[in-house]
């Protein structure tokens, strides 16, 4: 539960961490997201104080306040976390520049952040009062119309959340209905709780029934799908040229297990999504479907979008939380994928994985050296990313290299030079072109391995 507690601060943290590309960038971002979170919170609580709008420990759950580090002050909740780490990352790109007088030159570049920040932000947290109070009624009242809507609610908040998948905001959409007010909130144990994960947490520890209104809200369309995007794999493989089934089993089944193992469905959704977004629309439509079903015929599991999770909060809790009947459905939807996509697949001549025809990637003289010079127990590694690297246009064209869970995420200084092909035979999955100079390339699991390998390559060109 303690990191579920410290999740607003974590958000602002990681933020800078992960939208800045440079090592030292990251470290001083890091820091100054954290500076920023406090300092915004300090300044609602001068605020609130100087007002006298601080509320006593038993009213602050219904006044929206509640203790963040220590500070009282607004529930902004992991939505003031995301906001501060934006604007801290924002700001960072801007002062980081700066010139200032030589005097004071020691403060300039990355340590100038911080202090410039704590102004900043310290400033932005005395309008939250005039901001939050607005925003806090609307979350509440979404919240409350997804949980009264009943299985309307549940269908499409899990359609959201599968649709918001190729922007990559698939994340942003399930963080805030599981850590805000939007979520919901109920009074567990004696204390109040935000979000449908917490509530579920809460549940769990209480060894509570969970009701059927926050059921509907925590994503069990997700184990599902999972399931169902197994037999789309099948499907795929079947559909396959002959000759190329052998290639692509390993990245299949690779895929699968990612998938039902990790609960990472991009792996297999890529492979899809831009062939046919038909099928991708269809696949969003059967996680809203699960999801508004499964409450209503008693499956309680909770987040379960792996196997680790189905056993532990399915299986280990017994039979109440309706894990036999979600067996039912998984075995379903493994059919019911299989044979949608093999014939949509097949009516519609889709270009699926191994239903086109490719070419091994060729080397030159240079790379061909570079290789050989590798130990032996690294080639394979190095020659997958020497790979991504050259379809990507080289090293000279890559301008930033960094990664998320399951995508290389690229500056590029000429996208003409890209060959989505050569990525693919490289082992990308799929490549997302957000602007002339931003990409990024669906890896899957392997990404964090890729981009180290990446790097030790461009290293030794």
């Amino acid at each position: 539960m303690l990191a579920f507690v410290n999740l607003p601060v974590l958000f602002a943290i990681a933020i800078p961490l992960g939208l800045l590309k440079e090592k030292d960038d990251k470290a001083y971002g890091a820091f100054s997201g954290l500076i920023g979170f406090m300092a915004m919170h300090l300044g609602t609580n001068f605020y609130l104080k100087q007002h006298d709008l601080l509320v006593a420990a038993d009213q602050m759950s219904t006044h929206g306040q509640t203790i963040i580090l220590g500070i009282q002050s607004y529930n902004t909740s992991v939505l003031g976390g995301i906001v501060a780490g934006l604007l801290v990352a924002s700001m960072y790109k801007k002062i980081v520049n700066l010139r200032i007088p030589e005097s004071l030159g020691f403060y300039s570049g990355p340590r100038l952040v911080p202090i410039i920040t704590l102004i900043v932000m310290s400033g932005f947290g005395l309008f939250i009062p005039f901001i939050w109070p607005p925003f806090f009624n609307l979350f509440m009242l979404i919240g409350h119309w997804i949980s009264t809507s009943g299985p309307v609610g549940y269908f499409f908040y899990a359609v959201a959340e599968r649709v918001t998948i190729p922007f990559g905001l698939n994340h942003l959409v399930t963080s805030v209905f599981r850590f805000t007010p939007i979520g919901g909130s109920a009074v567990i144990g004696g204390e109040e709780y935000y979000g449908t994960l917490n509530m579920f947490m809460a549940y769990v520890k209480e060894n509570a029934v969970i009701p059927l209104d926050l059921a509907g809200k925590m994503e069990q369309g997700k184990l599902m799908i999972q399931y169902g995007l197994a037999g789309a794999a099948l499907a795929m493989y079947r559909t396959a040229h002959a000759q190329n089934r052998r290639a692509i089993k390993a990245l299949l089944i690779s895929g699968v297990l990612t998938v039902i193992i990790g609960g990472v469905s991009e792996p297999i959704e890529f492979l899809f999504l831009f062939v046919s977004p038909l099928l991708f629309v269809f696949h969003a439509f059967m996680n809203g479907l699960a999801n508004m079903v499964l409450p209503y015929m008693g499956v309680k599991m909770g987040f379960t979008g792996d196997l680790i999770q189905f056993i532990s909060f399915g299986v280990l809790r017994g039979t109440r939380t309706g894990w036999p009947l979600a067996v039912c459905v998984e075995v379903a939807y493994f059919f019911i994928y299989y044979f949608v996509f093999r014939w949509t697949i097949l009516k519609f001549n889709l270009m699926t994985v191994g239903r086109e025809e490719s070419s091994p990637v060729t080397l030159n003289a240079h790379e061909e050296t570079a290789i050989a010079n590798i130990p032996v127990h690294d080639k394979s590694e190095l020659q997958a990313a020497e790979q991504m690297v050259k379809a990507l246009g080289g090293k000279e064209n890559i301008k930033s290299l960094d990664n998320c869970v399951t995508r290389l995420r690229l500056t590029i200084a000429d996208m003409g030079l890209i060959d989505e092909a050569a990525i693919k035979r490289a082992g990308g999955i799929a490549v997302v072109k957000l602007d002339q100079n931003t990409l990024q390339v669906i890896i899957g699991t392997k990404v964090i391995a890729l981009r180290r390998d990446m790097d030790n390559y461009m290293g030794i060109c």
